[in-house]
């Protein structure tokens, strides 16, 4: 009797450690998860690509198991919803809870930049303010203006409902040193926002919930006609949109995090174009662009209806793609919007294109990622 017993456990131990596998998801290519927006592990295997034996077999098996176990999904739901019922607590890792449960990124380089530690060093800010310089000299030589254009986080024009006991160590931000000494040591062109948008911060102009990064369609449409008045200046047959060439209404929103609906909703804007011009050419875009970095960020557009011929080329990132860069193709008879990681090949899109202007954009949270690239450009006699 007592062997049976023990045959019985036995056989219920190796049922409970074998059923996950036999009933876990066995894709070799990895599944991609929209509620965690990342690829979940692939099914291992155990021979190498040279036939030798996979020695981290056991730690990708485990890492698979722990991505693709039937009924996952529902266990995750459940438990984000427990964590923040019981205890206030967001389980999403790259999600920041701040004052009045507005929400943030949490990245270590995000909060580096809103505590201003990682500042750049002066002979650093010389280098990047030369290496735009010569950007826009050498564009300068091909009749085609330039524009720099620094866009800013969320917690930059709201620090008051950023999370508790994060402080900042000064006063400037990296972005305010690369505005400065732009100013101070070059003669390129600049789209200053930051003073407009804190102007303007209590119209609500980012997302509170919604989107834990971004201005919101009333804060990127202050951000375009900045852009555009300062075109303008340069181009009076280019006069952009006025809030009155738009239907604006608000929209109620909320954000799921993890499957859990965040128990907190917002009102937000949207600016519809009355009578759009713009067509994106989307049959022709991908072959044409197939030479660019990231080209599945490239939009192409013509504008028939255009009052003018000007043809903009924009670099940037989301903050132009998401939000700005239909209003831009209302204003201009051809413009294109491209990932910044394009930077160092600016030459041979300018070849291609032949621009009148050109607009870098760059996030605050990607000033990384932009002065790495603009120390890669180099179009000297090209």
């Amino acid at each position: 009797m007592k062997r049976s017993i023990n045959l019985i456990f036995i056989l219920i131990f190796i049922l409970t450690i074998s059923l996950p596998c036999l009933f876990a998801h066995r894709s070799r290519e990895g599944r991609v998860s929209d509620m965690e927006n990342r690829t979940l592990a692939a099914y291992p295997s155990l021979r190498q690509e040279d036939g030798g034996l996979n020695r981290e077999y056991p730690a990708e098996l485990e890492e698979w198991l722990n991505d693709n176990l039937r009924g996952r999904t529902a266990l995750v739901e459940l438990n984000s919803t427990l964590q923040y019922r019981l205890f206030q607590r967001i389980v999403k890792s790259d999600i920041l809870q701040g004052k009045d449960h507005w929400l943030f990124v949490k990245d270590p380089e995000y909060i580096r930049e809103y505590q201003r530690m990682n500042l750049m060093s002066e002979e650093e800010l010389k280098k990047y303010a030369s290496d735009m310089q010569n950007i826009s000299d050498y564009l300068k030589e091909k009749g085609i203006a330039f524009y720099y254009f620094q866009c800013y986080g969320k917690e930059e024009i709201y620090p008051g409902k950023y999370a508790e006991g994060i402080n900042r160590m000064e006063e400037s931000s990296k972005a305010d040193q690369i505005v400065d000494a732009l100013q101070q040591y070059t003669d390129v062109k600049q789209i200053l926002t930051k003073q407009i948008l804190t102007e303007r911060a209590g119209e609500e102009i980012y997302f509170k919930f919604v989107d834990s990064l971004h201005w919101n369609e009333r804060g990127s449409y202050y951000g375009y006609r900045a852009l555009m008045d300062e075109i303008h200046k340069d181009f009076e047959q280019a006069s952009g949109l006025e809030e009155t060439d738009f239907l604006i209404r608000e929209e109620e929103r909320s954000v799921e995090l993890y499957g859990f609906a965040y128990p907190y909703r917002e009102m937000c804007p949207v600016y519809e174009v009355k009578d759009p011009h713009a067509v994106e050419i989307t049959r022709d875009t991908l072959e044409r662009w197939n030479f660019l970095h990231f080209k599945e960020h490239t939009h192409d557009y013509v504008n028939e209806g255009c009052e003018n011929d000007l043809r903009i080329l924009i670099l940037g990132d989301s903050f132009v793609r998401m939000f700005m860069k239909e209003d831009l193709a209302e204003s201009f008879y051809q413009t294109l919007s491209i990932d910044w990681l394009n930077l160092p090949i600016l030459d041979e899109v300018v070849a291609e294109y032949q621009p009148d202007i050109v607009v870098l954009e760059s996030a605050q949270s990607a000033l990384a990622n932009t002065v790495a690239l603009a120390g890669e450009t180099d179009f000297t006699g090209k």
